[in-house]
């Protein structure tokens, strides 16, 4: 794909062209035009971090043992938040 080509794909990425990026593209794209809302640690062995992209968020699965992402997963339903709650609300007071 040329590089115009890719341009033209990331600037109108929505979370179905999203999904269908092989890894290492979601992960680049990611890291390139993310916002990271949320992290959390995970039995000391993962990070997990929620992304907001273009107005779909997804979640990034990063590995600390082999300092790579080891998925990135779209966040559509209520039950993938839950695990941010705590930290979300604890973030907003600290802001007040």
């Amino acid at each position: 794909m040329s590089a115009t080509t890719l341009q033209l794909v990331y600037n109108e990425m929505d979370l179905t062209a999203f999904n269908r990026l092989p890894l290492d593209e979601k992960t680049n794209y990611m890291w390139d035009h993310g916002i990271c809302l949320a992290q959390r640690i995970v039995e000391n062995r993962y990070i997990l971090c929620i992304f907001e992209l273009n107005g779909f968020y997804v979640e990034a699965i990063y590995s600390r043992r082999n300092n790579r992402v080891n998925a990135i997963l779209p966040i559509a339903d209520l039950p993938e938040w839950e695990g941010y709650v705590d930290q979300v609300i604890t973030n907003l007071l600290h802001l007040n």
